[in-house]
């Protein structure tokens, strides 16, 4: 957005309506006959409150609004306020009922194993009196289309309809995980019955890619789903929303919100968001979010990490503060394993040599200086419920140029190893516009080159070519940095986690997950191109185990799988800093979990 169109927006948050009133009518003198009005007196009118406005920041703008094609965290902002699922996650970690009137449960009949221990049936309760944006009723007739809609196999890059839809059979097949659905005549009650049993059918039923508008979607090709269903254009403004707002405008640089006056929905008692105007602002950079901020041209700025605090807390305290809140996130190196360039990234032993020439710590004293941010270890954040404890390499640039040598990466006289005869110089990418990643990458390039392997740097956009799904890039398969392609050798980003376990670890590590994989229609998330028996038969335990101590007893082989395939390298446990204006009332602070900050905007209020 343009300098010019960021002042506007500054002051349409400030703007108040001037209010008068009529003039009192003078009365006739005591005693005198009074004249009959020509006109009726009309009453004194009663001032109206000035609209009032919140204006969201995010430097990664979003490219996508059905929830059902984005792994971005900037897309899943943009998508909470106007579109929810029966469960939201809320800021303490626990699940809390959204369109549903409860969280299922054993104890309440919201799960029930079948006679053979083979299946599961979950039933929900939907909220009473629920609407589309557009007036049409939301029923329980909804989430049958949508199971139907995300087992079609015409489906592709569609990753959560390979997350409690669908799902792999042992050979390798796709078949339907839910395979029957019940809806109660007045539409209330869902029974989904599960053909197995399913560790993370509390997140399946949480956050927005759970029931779609059938009313709308009929209308357009599911082969055209991904594209023209739910666009960041002006079509926006046509789609029927289940949210608590409902898009007016949408483009590359806004995204304006108004109330859905339908909305009946959320944690809190049932009413109408509480600001009449929300609206997204997007940035080609961090530091021109930051600055917006400092400015008082937006009210929130999202997605930052520690090494922005220091930047925001500068902020003039009349306009906002800096908040950091420890997250279920970490910052990770990527390897990819079927990589064209980097054949010898298959070998677990390479792989090991270049975590262990990686001096993490180095790289974290580089990039939050004095914070006292230590590496991490596992692929589980501290906080969550089912961490184990875990060995992992360390630093040991002699064993790493042994294991080089062992592996057929030699080295030349200039320092320099080629493999099979070819010089090597390694993809290294990560997201635009942020600088930390960046740092970051220049240092994993010192600790290349001191074992002797050659890399290089490239940026790219994050949620058109970093984390494209495998349809969005169809036009683009070999434009470097496309994760879901494989076009990089190593990769910079940070992992959100849902805190369910089975969800974040299936489609990540599972080899049934490559996204090349067209048996699964290219819907796997597992970017890495990660094999592992291991890790398969760990994963499998994983997903039947639906009470949380057995999830979390199948946890530790799971962890114990990834410790030994290494098929990253975690930096560092992420805590998110944001910024949050004085004119932000109702904000309960940042959201740890997948589900994002946006999660509960209808309960936020504009406070002069």
């Amino acid at each position: 957005m343009s300098k010019r169109l960021i002042g506007l927006l500054s002051t349409a948050i400030l703007v108040f309506a001037a209010c008068t009133s009529s003039a009192t009518p003078s009365l006739a003198p005591s005693g005198a006959p009074t004249a009959a009005p020509t006109t009726a007196p009309s009453a004194a009118p009663t001032a109206t409150p000035a609209p009032t406005t919140l204006v969201m920041g995010e430097w990664q703008p979003a490219t996508q609004l059905n929830p059902f094609y984005t792994t971005s965290f900037g897309d899943v902002e943009a998508i909470q306020p106007v579109m929810r699922g029966f469960l939201t996650i809320d800021s303490k970690g626990d699940y809390v009922p959204d369109l549903a009137t409860v969280v299922p449960s054993k104890a309440n009949g919201g799960l029930v194993i079948d006679a053979d221990g083979k299946g599961m049936t979950v039933n929900v309760i939907l909220k009473p009196n629920l609407k589309w944006s557009d007036g049409q009723p939301l029923t329980g007739a909804d989430f049958a289309y949508t199971v139907k809609w995300a087992q079609d196999p015409a489906q592709k890059g569609c990753t959560p309809c390979a997350s409690g839809f669908t799902t792999i059979d042992a050979n390798g097949k796709t078949i339907n995980l839910i395979d029957n659905v019940t809806v109660s005549a007045d539409g209330l009650s869902i029974a989904m019955h599960f053909n197995q049993l399913y560790a993370s059918w509390l997140n399946f039923l949480t956050g927005p890619s759970t029931i779609l508008p059938q009313h709308y979607m009929t209308n357009i090709a599911i082969a055209d789903a991904s594209t023209k269903s739910m666009p960041v254009s002006a079509d926006a403004a046509k789609v029927p929303w289940s949210g608590p707002y409902m898009v007016t405008a949408a483009g590359p640089t806004e995204i304006d919100y108004k109330p859905n006056p339908y909305w009946a929905g959320g944690v809190t008692a049932p009413g109408a968001p509480k600001v009449d105007n929300l609206k997204f602002q997007f940035f080609t950079d961090k530091d021109g979010m930051i600055a917006a901020f400092k400015n008082g041209e937006i009210d929130l700025a999202f997605d930052m990490t520690q090494a922005d605090a220091k930047n925001v807390s500068g902020t003039d305290a009349s306009i906002g503060k800096a908040e950091v809140t420890p997250a279920w996130q970490y910052e990770h190196f990527d390897m990819n394993e079927n990589s064209k360039n980097a054949p010898f990234l298959s070998d677990v032993n390479v792989r090991k040599a270049i975590y262990e020439s990686v001096d993490k710590q180095s790289i974290i004293d580089a990039v939050f200086p004095g914070s006292g941010v230590t590496p991490a270890c596992s692929a589980v954040p501290p906080g969550l419920w089912y961490q184990a404890p875990e060995t992992c390499p360390t630093y040991n640039a002699a064993d790493a140029n042994t294991l080089l040598d062992t592996a057929g990466l030699t080295k030349g006289s200039d320092g320099n190893r080629t493999y099979k005869g070819k010089a090597i110089d390694l993809l290294l990418c990560t997201t635009a516009g942020n600088s930390t990643r960046l740092t970051e990458l220049q240092k994993l390039q010192g600790y290349l080159q001191a074992v002797g392997i050659k890399s290089h740097v490239e940026t790219a956009d994050a949620t058109s070519v970093v984390f494209a799904s495998w349809a969005d890039t169809a036009s683009t398969p070999t434009k470097n940095c496309e994760m879901y392609r494989g076009n990089y050798d190593v990769v910079d980003y940070a992992y959100v986690l849902t805190g369910s376990p089975y969800s974040d670890y299936f489609a990540t590590y599972d080899s049934s997950q490559w996204p090349d994989n067209a048996a699964t229609g290219h819907n796997g998330g597992n970017d890495t191109r990660f094999k592992s028996a291991d890790m398969d038969a760990a994963l499998l335990a994983l997903k039947t185990a639906v009470d949380q101590t057995d999830q979390k007893t199948a946890m530790v082989a799971v962890q114990n799988a990834y410790v030994a395939g290494l098929p990253e390298i975690p930096i560092y446990y992420r805590a998110e800093t944001t910024g949050v204006g004085v004119h932000v009332g109702g904000w309960p602070g940042f959201n740890p979990s997948s589900i994002g900050p946006t999660w509960d905007v209808e309960d936020w209020f504009y406070q002069p």
